[in-house]
């Protein structure tokens, strides 16, 4: 039986995230849901608008959900597969202090459980009036931000449009990956939402992010050495906090076993500031796109999409964290390249 479709719903407290679940909920009325969400000082969710029967929303009102989710996530998942013809799709909405990472581990790293749920996407819910306080107060914000595929900014009635338009480009700018998406009212852009999945704005070609000069400013990293092999390169330390984003950009093959081999001691010795690692891997080796990413402390790496026959098939990476090293992260990812006689 194929998987079921799992989305995460991300996003610090009074983001506004349950107010969003409804409106998902209502609004796709033929798509039968399961939930797993725990209040903790958030509207409740309208239960009427879920499957009937005391069972389909599961609550976890005690603690953080990334905490007891992961305690109970097998018997939780075990229940859900159990009736799953029952729901066509679970949501999972995290606490407002949770770091999404811990709880889509299982979907990313486990084989057993990647079987039965396919982890779609991870939206995260912004609040545009809070949300520059938030980045430079909080860590669990810039994770959040930082670990998902879609972005939702929120609240945006309360500030002007010049405003919104400089949010969007620091957002872009902390994770390329994302698309951000603007609500408008009670319009959610449910229907967009829903048809994005993981990693598919980063098959384009992004480009590094100038923000727009106001609130928010990047400046460029001081050079400390000129990478050799990497032929695109960007590193924009962020002004509202110590964030700082590294893209990468290799045209070479890379050897997916050396690549895993690093990456696997990196996490193990030298990850202490390093939030996420994203990255969309070309190998001669495959027709697909390898899809390499980092959950916590773990390494997750899978087949992606196929190339395109005349898509220009290339690695892009993106180190989001704290006191990157530009060139430290490139000699790394060099060591992982095939050289032209290794492919002849």
């Amino acid at each position: 039986m194929k998987a079921k479709e799992v989305t995460i719903l991300t996003g610090f407290l009074g983001a506004g995230k349950t107010t969003v679940l409804n409106a998902v909920i209502a609004k796709k009325k033929e798509t039968k849901f399961a939930i797993i969400e725990n209040e903790i000082g958030e509207e409740s969710i309208d239960a009427g608008l879920i499957l009937k029967g005391e069972d389909d929303v599961i609550e976890l009102n005690n603690g953080c959900l990334c905490c007891t989710l992961n305690d109970n996530i097998y018997e939780l998942l075990n229940n859900l597969w159990d009736k799953r013809d029952a729901w066509d799709h679970l949501i999972i909405e995290a606490t407002g202090i949770a770091d999404p990472a811990n709880i889509a581990h299982p979907f990313l790293t486990n084989d057993n459980v990647k079987r039965g749920f396919d982890l779609k996407r991870v939206i995260c819910i912004v609040d545009a009036e809070l949300i520059e306080d938030q980045l430079k107060e909080h860590p669990e914000a810039i994770k959040q931000i930082a670990f998902s595929d879609l972005i939702l900014l929120n609240k945006v009635e309360k500030v002007g449009p010049g405003y919104v338009q400089e949010l969007q480009a620091v957002l872009k700018a902390i994770n390329p990956f994302a698309e951000t998406l603007v609500a408008e009212g009670q319009n959610f852009q449910v229907t967009k939402l829903f048809a994005r999945e993981r990693f598919a704005n980063f098959y384009s070609n992004p480009k590094p992010v100038v923000t727009p000069k106001g609130i928010f400013s990047l400046s460029s990293a001081a050079p400390e050495k000129q990478p050799l092999v990497a032929f695109g390169t960007s590193h924009n330390r962020h002004e509202h906090s110590d964030i700082e984003t590294v893209l990468l950009k290799y045209k070479e093959s890379m050897n997916i076993q050396d690549l895993e081999h690093r990456m696997m001691v990196f996490l193990i010795a030298q990850s202490a500031n390093v939030y996420r690692v994203k990255g969309i891997i070309y190998s001669h080796l495959f027709e697909s796109r390898i899809v390499l990413q980092t959950v916590g402390k773990s390494l997750a790496i899978a087949l992606g999409e196929n190339w395109l026959p005349d898509e220009i098939r290339e690695t892009k990476i993106v180190v989001i964290g704290k006191e990157l090293k530009l060139y430290g992260f490139d000699k790394m990812f060099r060591t992982c390249l095939y050289s032209p006689s290794d492919i002849e």
